[in-house]
């Protein structure tokens, strides 16, 4: 495993810059400057939002999953940097923004495994891939290894998995004491029912309250600009509130370790925030101890958000990850060389 407590990966100068601006909610037209939109349907029937950006005939595809309450737009910094050297997918989790929602009990991460293996079979039906996750974005990466582990040095060259876990999130306290996030505990089963209530419950309005405070709270650390922490807040809150209560308990339960065997043999990135209460950077590491020749990456002074935070860091190390997959040979052997 190797380790860097700092924002350069490997060396690469990459100041500390924040966010672009980021756009707002997006709309649901077919186009937008540079990409084209299709909808993927899934294997229950759910219509996928999908995006696709950068040269036709380029060798290497990204694909980009985001993670839970956010939409495509919020890699809309990766997607302006690599259009231009990789085609670049990006899309709508089920039950975000323009994707369909779903019937009871689909909100599952083994269903987004499935959701993603559907769009790449229609979209990037051939060439290397290169996936990457963003929190719930990398639990279902890891749900695509679980259920097919033959694409992982096949078909999918290289994986960077960005402030995501592999087990154990019903044990994050969000920066309480122990004693605190005891109590709060049991009391989110009933804060999640008013969470897309139709009509809505007394009491709904304050949830939506608590809810934009947390978003405020917990996407950044650092000092962004007012205005792109405003942004983001938008684009964080633009799925429906239900989302958040439909996934939550497939988050708390998920145990993903068994399926980062099929990670293990090709170049991995991992990213996380050093002061990210959400999902805590020691969730990264214990994703790092299993993959030995992963590359862990940990930036100060970052909180959940950290490709929104701190795009520069995250864009150089994503493009030294794609250097290393164009030569997967020499990249294991230098990785293998100084673990």
């Amino acid at each position: 495993m190797l380790t860097d407590s700092h924002e350069a990966w490997a060396g690469e100068a990459t100041g500390r810059g924040s966010a672009a601006p980021m756009p707002g909610r997006a709309g649901a037209g077919p186009e937008r400057a540079g990409g084209t939109s299709r909808i993927v349907v899934a294997d229950d029937g759910v219509e996928l939002y999908v995006m696709v950006d950068g040269p036709a005939g380029a060798e290497t595809t990204i694909v980009f999953c985001h993670g839970l309450s956010s939409c495509l737009d919020c890699w809309e910094n990766q997607r302006t940097a690599f259009a231009g050297k990789a085609r670049v997918v990006t899309y709508d989790q089920r039950g975000h923004n323009r994707s369909g929602r779903g019937v009871a009990g689909s909100a599952t991460i083994a269903q987004l495994g499935r959701d993603l293996h559907r769009i790449l079979d229609e979209v990037v039906p051939a060439g290397p891939v290169v996936l990457v996750g963003h929190s719930m974005g990398g639990m279902t990466i890891m749900a695509l290894a679980q259920a097919h582990p033959e694409l992982f040095g096949r078909r999918i060259t290289g994986v960077a998995l960005l402030a995501t876990s592999a087990g154990g999130l019903d044990g994050v306290t969000l920066g309480l004491p122990a004693y605190g996030a005891r109590l709060l505990r049991p009391l989110v089963p009933a804060l999640l029912r008013l969470l897309g209530d139709d009509p809505p419950r007394p009491g709904r309005h304050a949830v939506d309250e608590i809810v934009h405070l947390l978003v405020r709270r917990y996407s950044f650390t650092s000092q962004a600009p007012s205005d792109v922490r405003e942004a983001a807040v938008r684009l964080i809150c633009s799925a429906p509130a239900q989302v958040f209560r439909d996934f939550y308990p497939a988050l708390m339960a998920y145990d993903g370790f068994a399926a980062l065997a099929a990670l293990r043999e090709i170049p991995t990135l991992i990213l996380a925030g050093g002061d990210d209460l959400v999902t805590p950077a020691g969730h990264s590491e214990a994703i790092a101890r299993a993959l030995p020749s992963a590359r862990l990456v940990v930036l100060p002074e970052t909180g959940h958000n950290l490709m929104l935070e701190r795009p520069l860091s995250v864009n150089a190390a994503l493009g030294r990850l794609l250097r290393l997959v164009a030569r997967p040979e020499p990249a294991l052997r230098e990785l293998s060389a100084v673990c």
